[in-house]
C-alpha cells in the first residue's frame, strides 16, 4: 500500500514554480532579455533581491510573478501597482514596449 501511495505521489508531483496546465502564464522580455515570468493566479511576487529578513513573501490578488532582471523591477512594480486586472497589467507591459509571450 505504501508503494502505491509513493508511486501516486511521485506521478502527481510538480516543480514548485510550474503552473497548473489550465492556468495561463506569460514570459516578459525587454528585447531578448527575460525580465519577468507571470502566472494568472493569485500568489507570491518574488524579486531578484534576497527575501526580507522576516521571510514573508509579498503576495498579489490577481497574479503570481517572478522578476528575472533587477534593472527592470522598479518599472515593473510601478506598472503592476497601476494595474486593475491581469489584462490591464499585460496591456501596460506591452504599451511600455515589452514583449509578452503566452506560455
Amino acid at each position: 500500500m505504501l508503494s502505491l501511495f509513493l508511486a501516486f505521489s511521485l506521478a502527481c508531483h510538480r516543480p514548485p514554480e510550474a503552473p497548473l496546465p489550465d492556468v495561463p502564464s506569460w514570459s516578459v522580455y525587454d528585447g531578448s532579455v527575460l525580465i519577468l515570468t507571470v502566472v494568472g493566479e493569485p500568489g507570491p511576487i518574488t524579486s531578484t533581491a534576497p527575501p526580507p529578513p522576516d521571510g514573508r513573501l509579498v503576495t498579489h490578488p490577481f497574479l503570481s510573478a517572478a522578476a528575472r532582471d533587477a534593472a527592470h523591477e522598479d518599472q515593473l512594480g510601478r506598472l503592476l501597482r497601476a494595474s486593475t486586472s491581469m489584462e490591464d497589467f499585460l496591456a501596460r507591459l506591452k504599451a511600455a514596449g515589452f514583449r509578452v509571450v503566452a506560455e
